[in-house]
């Protein structure tokens, strides 16, 4: 095959942008989307309306922030829909950097998005809370988020992780 100029990571390699959406979906255990509606309420009544969508890219960057990596690479993907669970499927719409991020953690880890979700859900979200409803001060109880977000022993700076 003849050399044509162009390198073959040129050509392999996606080009992705921050202002490009991805639709695609998750599967969620019932519980975890019932903690989603439930925060999505407790946001309204301190006057933050967020959309799903809107809490799910910020779990993720929540997920993203927070994993430190030790681990070696796995072979493949684990399973993460058992069967003889409620899961339901909803839509998730994020941006190509976003997803592409998430795309290689999974790879590197072992875990599937929807699995990444899950455990952000369940670690994550009430972090998430607090830390919106703390700035939120001008809110009914925002001393009392404020207080609940000082007693983490640990608060992450913001980084991202660059997969190259």
């Amino acid at each position: 095959m003849p050399f044509s100029g162009i390198s073959y990571a040129e050509t392999a390699m996606k080009k992705i942008h921050p202002m490009r959406y991805r639709k695609t979906s998750v599967s969620l255990p019932m519980p975890s989307y019932r903690r989603i509606c439930a925060v999505r309420k407790v946001f309204q009544r301190s006057g933050i309306y967020y959309s799903e969508q809107e809490i799910y890219r910020r779990l993720f960057k929540f997920f993203l922030r927070n994993w430190r990596g030790r681990g070696r690479k796995t072979n493949g993907l684990r399973r993460y829909n058992a069967q003889g669970k409620s899961y339901e499927i909803h839509p998730l719409y994020i941006n190509q950097v976003l997803y592409a991020a998430l795309w290689q953690r999974a790879l590197h880890s072992g875990e599937s998005i929807s699995r990444m979700l899950d455990v952000a859900v369940r670690v994550y979200l009430p972090r998430l809370l607090e830390s919106l409803l703390c700035e939120n001060c001008s809110s009914r109880n925002g001393r009392y988020w404020t207080k609940r977000y000082n007693q983490r022993n640990q608060r992450y700076a913001d980084f991202f992780i660059n997969y190259e």
